[in-house]
C-alpha cells in the first residue's frame, strides 16, 4: 500500500462524511449554522497554520531518521516531507475541525462563560510551558526521547498560548472537546497503526521510548492527540461568544496623545 492509497482508504471517506454533515447543517436554521459563520474561515486558516508550523518539524525528524518512509511509497517530497503528508495534515485538520463545528452546533443555547479567574489561565499556560521545557530536556539528554521531546517542544508553546487566552472558556466547552477528540483521535490511532504495520512509514526505535499502545508507539498517539487538541481548542475559542471581549481585554492599549 502506498501513502496515497492509505489516504484514499482511511482519510478521504470520513472526510467526505463530515463534509456531507456540514452541507446538511448549513441548510438548517441559523441557530445550528452559527458556529460555522466564524468557524469555517478559521478552519481554513488552521490548515495553513498546520502546513507552516508542522512541516519544518516534520522535515527535521525525517532528516534525523526518527520518521522514515520506504522508496516508492510516496509520489514526491518538498523539503523532505512527502506530498501526501501535506495532504494528511490538511485532511486531519479538516476532519477534526468540521467535527468540532458540528459538535458546537448541537449545543442547545449558548454555554455560559464562567470566569475562573486569571490564575486558572496562567496555571494552564505555565503547565504547558513546563511540558515544553521537559520536552527540551528530554530531547538534549536522551536520544530515545528525541521524537517525544521535540514534539512537546514544538507544540507545547502553542497550547500554552491557547490556555493563556482562554483556558476558562475551553473549560466551559469540555463536552464539545471530548466529543470530538475521543472518536476522531481514536480513529486516527487505528489508521496510523495500520499504516505502520503496512510499512507505509517507519518509526525508529532508536529515537523512541519503546512504549506502545496495542502496537502503536506512544509518540504517535501523543502526536495525534496534541495536534487534534490544537485544532479543537482553536475552533472552540474562535466560536466562543466571550472570545472577542477577551481578546480586546488582553490586547495592548493604544496610547492616546494629548
Amino acid at each position: 500500500m502506498t501513502y496515497l492509497q492509505f489516504l484514499a482508504i482511511f482519510v478521504l471517506p470520513p472526510l467526505i462524511a463530515v463534509v456531507a454533515v456540514t452541507r446538511y447543517t448549513l441548510r438548517q436554521p441559523d441557530r445550528l449554522r452559527r458556529p460555522y459563520h466564524v468557524g469555517l474561515p478559521v478552519l481554513a486558516l488552521l490548515v495553513l497554520v498546520a502546513w507552516v508550523w508542522t512541516a519544518p518539524w516534520d522535515s527535521w525528524i525525517i532528516r534525523t531518521g526518527v520518521w522514515t518512509y520506504p522508496e516508492g511509497r510516496v509520489v514526491a517530497t518538498l523539503a523532505r516531507v512527502p506530498f501526501e503528508e501535506y495532504l494528511f495534515m490538511a485532511g486531519q485538520t479538516c476532519l477534526v475541525g468540521l467535527w468540532t463545528l458540528w459538535q458546537s452546533s448541537r449545543v442547545d443555547g449558548p454555554v455560559p462563560a464562567v470566569d475562573y479567574g486569571a490564575r486558572h489561565r496562567v496555571a494552564w499556560a505555565i503547565a504547558w510551558s513546563a511540558v515544553a521545557g521537559a520536552g527540551a530536556l528530554v530531547t538534549v539528554t536522551n536520544s530515545r526521547g528525541l521524537y517525544l521531546g521535540s514534539m512537546l517542544v514544538w507544540f507545547g508553546p502553542l497550547l500554552a498560548v491557547q490556555c493563556a487566552v482562554g483556558a476558562d472558556l475551553l473549560r466551559t466547552r469540555r463536552a464539545i472537546r471530548l466529543g470530538t477528540l475521543l472518536p476522531v483521535v481514536g480513529y486516527l490511532w487505528v489508521a496510523d497503526r495500520i499504516a505502520i504495520a503496512a510499512g507505509i512509514w517507519h518509526i525508529s526505535p532508536e529515537y523512541t521510548v519503546g512504549i506502545t499502545i496495542l502496537g502503536l508507539p506512544v509518540e504517535e498517539a501523543v502526536f495525534f492527540a496534541v495536534t487534534s487538541l490544537l485544532v479543537v481548542n482553536g475552533l472552540v475559542l474562535a466560536t466562543h461568544p466571550a472570545t472577542p471581549a477577551r481578546l480586546r481585554a488582553i490586547a495592548p492599549k493604544k496610547i492616546v496623545r494629548q
